[in-house]
Order: structure tokens, then C-alpha cells, then sequence
């Protein structure tokens, strides 16, 4: 093998290896620093939580938290200074967030369908999904998402995997001529779920009040988050 086709094989596996270390829920969240002093800790009233996740603004950096044993509380240890937005996963399918995403999407008919376009072709490989919320910044189009593949999955080795696989994801598109195209995608969660047929999407709800909490070396309390009514 000459050595430009080796440096070009080495420039392709580069390119690829983001995209695939992105999947998988033990590759989406960000390993902390011993470094890092940021803290954040809550209590929830009126859930149970299976996860609480932590997004860094610009969506580099996505952390999973410590939940107390009764599901009713987090905390986030060793966080940079930053400014984070979180995200709740309920036990009884609930979903909260604070994304931050720009304004919200008011696109015309024509506009609009395309963008459903875009994120359908994102990934064909979940064979449902639903757009949350979606936000657009002049010609950028940020939506978040949940995909669900409940159709048949088998392992490399043709071994069929008992169940159905959810995720959530906010998807990075730009507006070029009657089309958007995909930017990037960064992955927030993925879980595989019991096996069921037509399971439905999480219960979702945006609370501003999860969104753009400041972390500097401290710890910080944000005290009971009432989902009760949400």
C-alpha cells in the first residue's frame, strides 16, 4: 500500500471516529476533570428520575449526574466553568429541558417541511421520531429530537437485540437554497427500552428555568424543581 493511500485511509478513519464514538451511552458523556470544582445539586418534587444530564452551551461537553438513590435528586460534580442547560428523564416518561436553541422556529409552510425533511435523512437507521422543539438562527436551524427504533435490530453477528432503542439528540442544520442540510448532530442520551411495538415518545416540556445555569468553582443549590405541575 502506497503512502498517499495510507494517509488518506488515516485522514478517512479521523473523520469517521467523532461520528462513531458520538453513539452508545457510554460514549456520549463527557468524562470529568479531577481539575474541575463545579457543582450543581437539586431535589425534584414530583418525579422520579431516571437521568439528569447537563449540556454545555455549545454542545461540546454533555455530563450525566449522580442521582440520589430514590430518584428524587441529582448533583453534577467536577463541572467547568461554564454555563450549562440540563435535561430530566422521568421514570413515568416525562421530559424536561432547557435547551438553549435560539428562537423559536416560525417558518413558513415550504420551510418548514423541508426542515422535517432534513432531520428525517439525518440518521435512517431509527425508523420513528418526533421534533421537540426547534430553533433557528438566521440561516442555522438547531432542533432537538427524539428517535426511536422499534423495528428489528441485530447484532453484528446477526444476533437479534430484545429490544427497542430511544434517543435524544439536537440536530445541527443550514438552509441552502429549497433544503437544509445536516451540520452536525450531538447525541444527549441513548437507552435501549423493553421490547414494545409502537412505544411512545417521552412527555416533553421545556422549562426555561433548567436552561443557562452559570458554573463557577463552587457549588451551587438550586434548591427543589417542582414538576408537579409540569
Amino acid at each position: 500500500m502506497g503512502g498517499k493511500t495510507l494517509i488518506m485511509l488515516g485522514v478517512m478513519l479521523t473523520a469517521v471516529a467523532p461520528l462513531t464514538l458520538a453513539d452508545g451511552p457510554g460514549r456520549i458523556y463527557t468524562r470529568p476533570l479531577t481539575t474541575d470544582t463545579g457543582d450543581i445539586t437539586a431535589k425534584v418534587k414530583g418525579a422520579v428520575l431516571t437521568h439528569a444530564i447537563a449540556v454545555e452551551r455549545d454542545r461540546t461537553r454533555v455530563y450525566l449526574a449522580t442521582l440520589n438513590p430514590d430518584g428524587a435528586g441529582f448533583r453534577f460534580q467536577q463541572l467547568p466553568v461554564g454555563r450549562f442547560d440540563l435535561l430530566l428523564v422521568t421514570k413515568d416518561n416525562r421530559l424536561f429541558e432547557g435547551l438553549a436553541l435560539g428562537a423559536a422556529a416560525d417558518l413558513p409552510g415550504d420551510r418548514a417541511q423541508h426542515l422535517d425533511q432534513g432531520v428525517a435523512k439525518a440518521d435512517s437507521f431509527f425508523n420513528r421520531h418526533v421534533k421537540h422543539r426547534a430553533g433557528i438562527h438566521g440561516e442555522v436551524a438547531l432542533v432537538f429530537t427524539e428517535r426511536i427504533r422499534d423495528a428489528q435490530i441485530l447484532r453484528g453477528s446477526g444476533e437479534e437485540i430484545n429490544a427497542c432503542l430511544r434517543r435524544l439528540e439536537v440536530i445541527e442544520l443550514r438552509e441552502a437554497s429549497d433544503d437544509w442540510q445536516l451540520v452536525r448532530t450531538r447525541h444527549l442520551y441513548r437507552e435501549e427500552t423493553p421490547r414494545l411495538k409502537g412505544i411512545p415518545f417521552l412527555v416533553h416540556r421545556h422549562l426555561p428555568a433548567l436552561g443557562g445555569l452559570r458554573v463557577a468553582g463552587t457549588a451551587r443549590d438550586l434548591g427543589i424543581i417542582d414538576l408537579t405541575k409540569a
